[in-house]
């Protein structure tokens, strides 16, 4: 589970409430925790929320991973 701290921080990077940010964000630190990688990650991302979407950007998943502390990898 992603602090609270993390998801406040995600809702005011991409300006969505924290109800929207939460689900993808614990979506990002689960995969890198089962050992996907930023790209297969972030291609997920942008194939069901679409290219434009900011918590499908490649900067946005590289931040949550970072921000999680790479949680388990």
């Amino acid at each position: 589970m992603v602090s609270q701290t993390v998801l406040h921080q995600a809702a005011q990077r991409t300006g969505f409430r924290v109800q929207l940010v939460s689900v993808p964000v614990e979506i990002i630190a689960r995969r890198h925790r089962e050992g996907q990688s930023l790209a297969q990650i972030t291609h997920y991302l942008r194939a069901h929320l679409g290219p434009e979407n900011p918590v499908a950007s490649r900067c946005f998943v590289e931040w949550v991973i970072s921000a999680t502390g790479g949680e388990g990898r």
